[in-house]
């Protein structure tokens, strides 16, 4: 199984700016590939997360409510997993606690003396490396000037460029290790290595007045088949999260600007640093950019499109339209430029709807009305205290969107969507014959969550038309079943569609999962020449593919042998009214995105490789299409039938025929799976031991590890 998830420890002790900082940067440099997921003690605890976390960071604070949260059977969690082949990074009072003894600030009022249990770094961690700390203000913060051991890391050579030795960081209580090298122990640790020194202006926190030359800032612990890396830095930190009023000790008066100007430099040092750690980083993030306004690109929401897909007419578009401007009856205000015709004031965001205008080239939302509404989340700091996170006030601000209305002869052109061509999106939708799954298409290149924007704003879901699809190039907040975050790169196909479904009892509503989960696979092999395509369902609503890399080609990252990898996933919510469900189906498959599992296209290609085929690749506009048509082609036959005629063409497709299973919550009894009920969608499965005993599980009840072949119930 592919490791996608980062989990940041999110419990008591962090410090609320470092742990909102943190969330940040590791969005900016691992989003592309992975799921920055911040994680409370209690999911640590009873969750099974080690098979999904590529890495654990545990973030800036107190490291002393660290123990007492984690302490014990967290801990020693952590420990296997690492020992197994895990990642720790531990910035600050995480570094600290990632050591096998703590020693904070001894003989002052803010002392912290002790062993720690995590201890992956078999050393003290020493603190504070400078003078000054305090726990509610800036006074001890510094730009740090460092030496960065460019050997001592597993990177290229040339992933530092042109950078200098030296460079600055933000500091603010961190420590220093006590590794054998420093303290002149011989032989050495070779586990440790250290990475990055500190100036020789560090002291001795037992007597201020010993200077500390060369001491270690940051290392890399090898621990069993896992890593460690422990850092008394911040680097995570941008100069432009800093407010230039905070500092205004000698030492530090000029912090920010000493930031600014080291801040390529910082963020090659943080790429490494991942990278060391065997971690994908997006090249983006290591980007030279000395004097631009930010030092780092803060993904924002851009405005959604709604167009006319599949809609009968103009009249028929025309009418949804006035619809819309008669519910948003509020003009906007003198705070934005005018520009929105009317504002809708949804239960969640204020909605500011333009109608679009002819024109070539003409844009729908100027780029001073979208900077203004559309504005990137604030990044100062958070608060004053480090004991918790005060979130008051960002729960009273309320979410901004555009919305902009479009005909067939107002259709965002290519520069205002360059990675969704909205004109080819249609024509596919119109080749591929439906009428009410894909009627009207949203579209926004950035969004939080196209499921959410639908879930929060329930005026604009009531007004959309039934089988309205909302696609986003990028989500920055994509949700998979339950707790799980989903990944979404570029080339990923991420949408949710809005289905109003009768309440029949011939077609039961937990069906519909099922049904669209077989209409994403069979959109693709139904195509001639593409039966054999891999692709497979994974009960009760995951799709993979069986990815055997070609002979000549060169991916060589999982072998020569066929493997299973997930490449897309169902989520579906519902609400109940008058007789009718309401129902909005997110779906996400990777069409054109070869990682971080594979996809649709790399499948083809590969086929194509094995077996002298020239089958043509897929579009994200194709495949919107296909996927659309194909669930209404099967929704029209479920509503007479249900899901009866639909079971052999779903075996054919899933994984788990006669699969033997172990099901954890009877005792470990091992059982065979004998399909799916029909009627309700449980998985049967038969007791091995009692074959007359045949067990009933509920799809949003259990969760199933394919590979390890065992079903246990969701902790929710």
């Amino acid at each position: 199984m592919v490791a996608l998830n980062v989990l940041v420890y999110s419990g008591p002790g962090i410090g609320p700016n470092a742990h909102a900082y943190l969330l940040r940067t590791l969005r900016q440099f691992l989003s592309h590939r992975y799921a920055v997921i911040p994680v409370d003690p209690e999911t640590l605890r009873t969750e099974p997360w080690e098979t999904k976390a590529a890495m654990l960071v545990v973030p800036g604070g107190r490291d002393l409510p660290y123990v007492a949260e984690m302490n014990g059977e967290i801990n020693e969690r952590i420990k296997r997993w690492v020992y197994g082949g895990g990642r720790y990074l531990g910035f600050c009072a995480g570094g600290y606690y990632g050591s096998s003894r703590c020693e904070f600030e001894p003989g002052t009022p803010m002392e912290v003396i002790g062993d720690r249990e995590l201890a992956l770094f078999k050393g003290t961690c020493m603190g504070c490396a400078y003078p000054g700390y305090n726990y509610k203000t800036e006074d001890g913060a510094r730009a740090a000037e460092v030496t960065v051991d460019r050997e001592a890391f597993d990177v290229p050579r040339d992933a530092w460029r042109q950078d200098p030795e030296k460079i600055r960081i933000y500091y603010n209580g961190g420590g220093y290790f006590l590794t054998d090298d420093f303290l002149g122990k011989q032989p050495a640790d070779k586990d440790v290595r250290v990475l990055v020194r500190y100036a020789s202006d560090v002291t001795d926190p037992r007597d201020r007045s010993k200077r500390v030359v060369g001491a270690p800032a940051v290392i890399s612990c090898r621990v069993g088949k896992g890593t460690a890396m422990l850092t008394g830095l911040h680097p995570e930190y941008a100069w432009d999260f800093l407010a230039p009023a905070s500092y205004y000790q000698p030492y530090n008066r000029h912090l920010v600007s000493h930031l600014r100007s080291s801040d390529p430099y910082r963020r090659r040092l943080l790429g490494a640093m991942f990278t060391h750690m065997r971690m994908a980083v997006d090249p983006d993030a290591l980007a030279d950019s000395v004097g631009s306004e930010h030092s780092m690109r803060i993904p924002t929401v851009t405005p959604t499109f709604l167009v006319p897909a599949r809609v009968p007419g103009v009249a028929a578009a025309a009418s949804t339209m006035y619809t819309f401007n008669s519910a948003a009856t509020i003009k906007g205000t003198a705070s934005t430029p005018e520009v929105a015709d009317m504002i809708l004031k949804d239960a969640s965001e204020d909605i500011h709807i333009i109608n679009a205008l002819a024109g070539d080239g003409r844009r729908r939302v100027p780029r001073d009305y979208q900077s203004a509404v559309l504005k990137p989340p604030s990044i100062g700091p958070v608060s004053l205290s480090n004991d918790t996170m005060d979130t008051g006030e960002e729960e009273k601000k309320r979410e901004q969107a555009v919305l902009v209305l479009c005909t067939q002869d107002t259709l965002p052109d290519t520069k205002e969507t360059p990675r969704f061509d909205m004109g080819l999106a249609v024509r596919h939708m119109q080749e591929a014959k439906a009428h009410t799954v894909g009627s009207w298409l949203m579209y926004s290149d950035t969004a939080m969550s196209t499921q959410t924007f639908l879930e929060k704003n329930t005026r604009l879901q009531a007004l959309l038309p039934n089988g309205t699809v909302s696609v986003a190039t990028i989500q920055l907040a994509g949700r998979g079943r339950g707790r799980n975050a989903w990944v979404s790169p570029v080339g990923c196909l991420q949408f949710t569609m809005l289905l109003r479904h009768p309440g029949l009892k011939q077609a039961p509503v937990i069906l519909l999962q099922y049904l669209m989960a077989l209409a994403v696979v069979e959109s693709v092999k139904a195509m001639p020449g593409y039966e054999h395509i891999p692709l497979r369902l994974k009960w009760p609503n995951d799709l993979y593919a069986l990815h055997t890399p070609a002979k000549d080609s060169d991916d060589s990252s999982e072998g020569p042998e066929p493997n299973f990898a997930k490449i897309g996933g169902i989520l579906v919510s519902s609400s109940y009214k008058a007789g009718e469900f309401t129902l909005l189906f997110g779906c996400g498959i990777n069409v054109a995105n070869p990682l971080p599992t594979t996809s649709i296209n790399k499948l083809i290609h590969e086929y194509n490789l094995n077996h002298g085929t020239s089958l043509a690749l897929m579009s994200m506009e194709q495949a919107l299409a296909l996927i659309t048509a194909k669930f209404e082609e099967f929704y029209r036959r479920f509503l007479i039938h249900g899901f009866e005629p639909f079971l052999e063409l779903y075996y054919k497709n899933w994984l788990h025929s006669d699969q033997l299973v172990t099901l954890v919550d009877q005792g470990y009894e091992r059982a065979k799976v004998t399909g799916i009920s029909p009627t309700s969608g449980l998985l049967l499965v038969k007791s091995l031991a009692n074959p007359g005993v045949t067990y009933s599980l509920q799809p949003d009840g259990n969760s199933f590890d394919m590979l390890q072949g065992m079903i246990s119930r969701k902790t929710t």
